[in-house]
């Protein structure tokens, strides 16, 4: 209805409730505009302090408190950039100050006696009964100055096998929860396993990298940095090291992947300098042949993470006299049946991934 149509007292109501609500609308921006400049404001001084903090630590007296940083970020996916913004050219002696001598062996394979084998009511001499639940299973917590998490202890290494997202993998395809992978497999406990593509943090899971051998078949030939490897034999006897294909038939290796650093070879331990707190995943297994499934969890309010010689002490508190390093990080999860265990970067699920150590029943 246009104004010709209205009476003068009606479009004098008419032209004041136009003026209200152009009133109203200003407002409206005004105040939104007023309370974006707000959080703007707040989110660039979050930002500055935070800078100025880092630039503390990584500027200031301390040296070791400047290289925990630096290997902190360094072995996240995402973060790598930071140190950089700070340090520059004294990035690579920081990580050099933190570097793992891992021990460089051959697995001697002669360590380790499967004690599953025996009869069930079988105690090797010197040690106490563990006590193992229906499936062969022991869940210890651990806990340290700076971390929180589980030990899972599988008393049968047959039990122990690698599994995989796909029967073949591909960075266009997106890779699986571990807990997807555990029940593809019909599997009952899975921890997250070897490396993988994660450009920027931004990978979808679906390639993996490095040595990857699932039911005796080579899935992903070894190449790049990931030169550790950590794979059972067909004895179900756990070989740690620097492996490559062509020693995959003659170690008769069933399942394995790639990782690192080697963390304990033939009861050694790696020389670790490292001070990064990270969240960890570790594999290893005891001279009676049990398989030590270790995930810390980090980066949170009740458990900062765990360094290299953390998780090398906890492995030996534990027996293990061969272990080696996992893909950590976010990536850190175990699943027991349909319960996570650890708390994982994730709020309630891991990341895609493309391969998992499985446990059966």
């Amino acid at each position: 209805m246009s104004n010709k149509t209205l009476s003068p007292a009606q479009q004098e109501k008419e032209k004041e409730r136009k003026t209200r609500s152009r009133i109203r609308r200003k407002w409206h921006w005004g105040t939104f505009r007023h309370v974006l400049v707000i959080f703007l404001t707040f989110i660039a001084a979050i930002v500055a302090v935070l800078v100025m903090v880092l630039g503390q630590f990584f500027n200031g007296p301390s040296e070791s408190a400047s290289d925990m940083l630096t290997q902190l970020f360094h072995q996240t996916s995402a973060m790598k950039f930071v140190p950089y913004l700070y340090l520059w050219e004294n990035v690579a002696p920081a990580l050099d100050r933190g570097s793992v001598l891992s021990v460089d062996q051959v697995t001697d394979t002669s360590l380790v006696n499967v004690a599953a084998r025996a009869p069930k009511d079988y105690v090797a001499p010197g040690e106490e009964e563990e006590v193992f639940d229906e499936n062969g299973i022991r869940l210890v917590e651990v806990k340290g100055a700076t971390y929180h998490g589980y030990m899972m202890v599988v008393r049968d290494p047959s039990k122990v096998k690698l599994g995989t997202c796909a029967a073949q993998f591909s960075n266009e395809k997106s890779g699986k929860r571990v807990d997807e992978i555990m029940r593809d497999y019909g599997a009952i406990a899975c921890m997250n396993a070897g490396a993988f593509s994660d450009p920027n943090g931004q990978g979808k899971g679906g390639m993996a990298e490095g040595l990857v051998v699932s039911g005796g078949k080579i899935m992903h030939h070894a190449s790049g940095s990931y030169k550790y490897v950590a794979g059972f034999d067909n004895n179900d006897i756990l070989h740690v090291g620097i492996i490559k294909d062509a020693d995959v038939k003659k170690l008769g290796l069933r399942d394995a992947c790639a990782f690192g650093p080697a963390l304990i070879v033939n009861g050694k331990s790696s020389v670790s300098n490292d001070k990064g707190l990270q969240p960890r995943s570790v594999i290893g297994q005891r001279a009676d042949g049990a398989v030590l499934l270790l995930v810390v969890d980090g980066r949170q309010s009740n458990s900062m993470g765990a360094t290299y010689e953390d998780v090398i002490n906890v492995m030996l508190d534990f027996g293990a006299v061969n272990a080696c390093n996992m893909d950590g990080g976010s990536s850190t999860i175990m699943y027991y049946g349909d319960k996570k265990i650890n708390e994982g970067m994730a709020i309630s699920v891991s990341r895609p991934m493309p391969t998992a150590w499985i446990v059966f029943k």
